[in-house]
């Protein structure tokens, strides 16, 4: 038993110090993590009584090493931000990812170089870029291309809390992102990667030849091939209100099922072979090693996805277990499947399905390992899926992931079905209904109907669903304390005043939050959000308990938006439960995507907008009374004082449409202002300045109108207001070019600190006695994360 413990430790250690990797959040130079293990190992050698706890430290700094190597590694091979982005390169290589639809009728694949025709020594280490082709374009292009490309550096927006584009880019390995200008058919050098790449595309080419007219392929292919470039926001949007995301990635579900159907089918084979011929521990190791070539040969037509890996991994691990007659343990079997996908994939810990993944096996081994009775097929589902409903609440809570009310539900009916019946069905129906054009018509119809009852039922449990929530992180660990409690294996008399206790605090807590009115975090002094949504604007003034909120950012096509990917959960851990002003500016989809989204989401006060029938029209459903920021008396933010302005009807009586129909902002307290103009234009900065006062001797902080464009910031505005700081919001190296570099040089001229969000990320300004102080949320950002940097004439 020492000896085990000491392994155990080792690995539990060796795991640790992988995952420290990304807690700290800085890589430490290998040569000194090199010079540490050495000595420590020395040191374990000479020196016995301390040897255990020496040797665990040796373990977490192997970890450590092993992590930093591979995360340098991936740094060295960036795109460099230095180069210019306007100029284009051409590189010769081979898709090595399917191609799908992309925002803006785009088509979008990975791309892996094989060799840049432009000579730069600087290029040498991007290999694998993200590439979309806008415009007029075939349905597929060649798999090995010559293409002229434009590229930039890995980047993405920067928020307090959401899903943050940048970290996704560097844990799955792209060096670079870019558009094609150009492309052509060219004979590249094929590897054994390149190869795989054209055989799994010829699949999914074969695969929608013959059920591409589906109305459900696009969750066949999602299942078959663990490709989900076809769903839809509504597909996507109802995975998530029914908590069953989980189902559409190939992930240890999908894994075990393969495996279970070629276990079954080598059963079924060696009834066959008399036992003399073979004993039962020969049988065992061939059922086990025809589960794990079905295992394998579906995870690589699933194109071994990140996943499929770590699934691919548990179901070895498991497999070994069994072979052992489980001597090894259920723990020791999960920390050695959990230290072999950190050993293979030091990148995990970026990922949430991986805690999550390893968190439901956990879950499980907890609440079933000490069962002494098999429990029955219906009982164990149900705790099954209570353990790790309520077992994987601090995990979703600490991810920021909301939690579906009715998951527990969808997930009891819709796993059976997609094991029992779904599956099966998909893995013998394609394959003869491919081959043989008398089995295909009724092979189309079995399909329909078993993945019309799935998204059927799915779609009524959502319609039945009240919102998704997040759940504090204090309770989630009450909840799944008192919930794995319950269902672990002790007295019944324990068991019930356990539940009953728990049942009443989480009665007591659930009636006080309804009947309650949503109270916003307090705050002492007055601070000013600017999200880095992109291209695009919003803004979160607030003070003590008040909030107002300017503008909801940009969407996409796709049904993406800034409030959902970014906003809203920046602002549930902000403690920002209820807004007492909501502005929007005008209609333009870079300032009012996801209205509907954030008033469905979040009680609102008073909404004003500059642009009341277009914006009603944004809201939808969710339509409330709006106010014309025309002539709209002054309102009370804190200590703030919010006035409004907005340019005078036509003379014939029209109201103003576009960017000069924008709801300008100015925001009074103490020896300070906040001024957010939207997107007027010079013409209008003359108007307001006309109509307003400018103070003198105050702090003042301005929003560049119009994101910095050249049409904007006019020498007048900037010399009567004389703005202390300037912030532009605008994308990272758009088409647009915001800011104009003339712009960015007339604030800079004037003295202004100038900020831009592209290379800020989000940015806080909190108002003290001493003035404004300045937080970037990219400076001190993980090291993945571009750090930021101040704009200049040419900067961006």
């Amino acid at each position: 038993m020492p000896g085990r413990f000491s392994v155990r430790a080792g690995i539990a250690a060796f795991a640790g110090g992988v995952i420290l990797l990304y807690c700290i959040g800085e890589i430490p130079p290998w040569q000194g993590l090199l010079v540490a293990l050495s000595g420590l190992a020395a040191i374990a050698a000479a020196y016995p009584p301390g040897r255990r706890a020496l040797l665990l430290a040796v373990c977490v700094l192997a970890g450590l090493l092993w992590a930093g190597l591979h995360a340098q590694s991936r740094l060295d091979s960036r795109f460099p931000a230095a180069l210019p982005t306007d100029v284009p390169f051409e590189v010769i290589g081979f898709q090595c990812s399917l191609s799908g639809p992309g925002s803006y009728n785009s088509l979008r694949f990975d791309f892996c170089i094989t060799r840049w025709v432009s000579p730069d020594k600087r290029l040498a280490d991007v290999k694998k870029i993200r590439l979309s082709l806008y415009g007029d374009h075939p349905e597929s292009l060649p798999h090995q291309m010559r293409l002229t490309v434009r590229l930039k550096p890995p980047h993405g927006t920067v928020n307090p809390e959401g899903f943050r584009y940048e970290t996704w880019l560097f844990r799955h390995g792209y060096d670079a992102t870019g558009s094609i200008k150009a492309w052509a058919p060219e004979q590249a050098e094929c590897g054994m990667h390149c190869h795989y790449s054209e055989y799994r595309a010829s699949i999914a080419g074969w695969l929608q030849r013959h059920y591409g007219t589906m109305r459900r392929y696009p969750l066949i292919e999602a299942l078959v091939l663990g490709e989900r470039r076809y769903l839809e926001s509504a597909d996507w949007e109802r995975f998530r209100v029914t908590g069953t995301s989980h189902l559409i990635a190939i992930s240890g579900l999908h894994i075990g099922l393969i495996g279970v159907l070629g276990a079954a089918l080598a059963r079924a084979l060696l009834r066959c072979v008399p036992s003399r011929f073979m004993g039962s521990r020969a049988r065992r190791r061939w059922v086990v090693g025809t589960s794990m070539l079905f295992c394998l040969l579906y995870a690589l037509l699933a194109g071994l996805s990140v996943p499929t890996q770590r699934a691919l991994v548990m179901a070895i691990v498991a497999s070994v277990v069994y072979l052992r007659g489980r001597l090894s343990g259920y723990w020791t079997a999960w920390l050695i499947a959990l230290a072999g996908v950190l050993l293979i994939d030091p990148f995990a810990p970026l990922d949430g399905g991986f805690w999550l993944s390893f968190g439901a096996v956990a879950c499980l081994i907890l609440v079933f390992s000490g069962r002494l009775r098999r429990s029955g097929a219906v009982r164990s589902l149900l705790i099954a899926q209570c353990a790790i409903g309520f077992g994987l609440l601090p995990v979703s809570s600490a991810l920021g992931l909301t939690a579906a009310p009715l998951g527990w539900l969808a997930n009891i009916l819709a796993i059976p079905w997609l094991s029992l019946v779904v599956m099966p069905v998909l893995m013998m129906g394609i394959p003869a209904g491919a081959f043989s054009e008398v089995l295909r018509e009724p092979v189309m119809t079995v399909i329909d109907v078993v993945l019309g009852a799935m998204t059927g039922g799915l779609e009524f449990i959502a319609s039945m669903s009240p919102p998704a929530a997040t759940v504090l992180f204090s309770l989630s660990i009450f909840l799944a304390f008192v919930m794995l409690l319950c269902l672990f294996p002790v007295p019944n008399s324990l068991r019930r005043r356990i539940a009953t206790a728990g049942a009443i605090s989480v009665l007591t807590v659930v009636g006080c939050s309804a009947v309650m009115k949503p109270v916003n975090r307090f705050v002492e002094r007055p601070e000013l959000w600017i999200w880095d949504v992109g291209q695009g604007l919003s803004v979160m003034f607030r003070d003590g308990h008040d909030v107002m909120l300017y503008d909801t950012g940009p969407g996409s096509p796709s049904g993406e938006t800034s409030v959902g990917s970014a906003i809203l959960p920046t602002l549930r851990s902000l403690g920002v439960n209820r807004l007492s002003l909501l502005v929007i500016s005008h209609g333009d989809a870079d300032h009012a995507s996801g209205l509907d989204e954030l008033l469905g989401a979040l009680p609102v006060d008073q909404v004003v907008s500059g642009d009341s029938e277009r914006v009603r029209r944004l809201a939808g459903a969710k339509a409330k009374h709006f106010e014309s920021c025309q002539n709209h008396q002054p309102a009370e933010v804190g200590k703030g004082t919010v006035g409004f302005w907005q340019q005078a009807p036509k003379p014939d009586g029209s109201m103003i449409e576009g960017n000069d129909a924008s709801c300008v902002v100015r925001i009074r307290f103490e020896r300070a202002e906040i001024i957010i103009p939207g997107d007027i234009s010079i013409k209008n900065e003359g108007l307001w300045l006309s109509d307003n006062v400018i103070a003198e001797n105050v702090s003042r902080l301005l929003l560049a109108p119009h994101h910095g464009s050249k049409t904007s910031s006019g020498a007048e505005w900037i010399r009567q207001l004389d703005p202390e700081h300037v912030v532009f919001s605008s994308g990272f190296r758009h088409p647009y070019g915001h800011p104009a570099g003339s712009v960015v040089d007339r604030y800079t001229e004037s003295g202004a600190q100038v900020y831009s969000t592209a290379l800020s990320g989000a940015l806080r300004f909190v108002y003290s006695s001493e003035g404004w102080i300045v937080h970037s949320l990219r400076n001190g950002a993980p090291f993945w994360i571009e750090p930021g940097r101040t704009p200049s004439g040419n900067a961006l």
